[in-house]
């Protein structure tokens, strides 16, 4: 694999395959509690469309 069939790969997909389950999901967003820290808010965002 190359980094450009890496940044193929949707974040979202990747993040649940390892147990990240978005907390909400707005718009093209999709929001997660940051995996290095206790957080009551999401703050960890990705946006669908960049896949960023």
């Amino acid at each position: 694999m190359n980094i450009e069939d890496a940044k193929k790969i949707p974040l979202g997909h990747f993040l649940r395959q390892l147990g990240f389950v978005p907390v909400k999901e707005q718009g093209d967003s999709l929001w997660y509690r940051s995996p290095f820290r206790q957080e009551r808010t999401p703050s960890f965002k990705v946006c669908i469309s960049k896949n960023l």
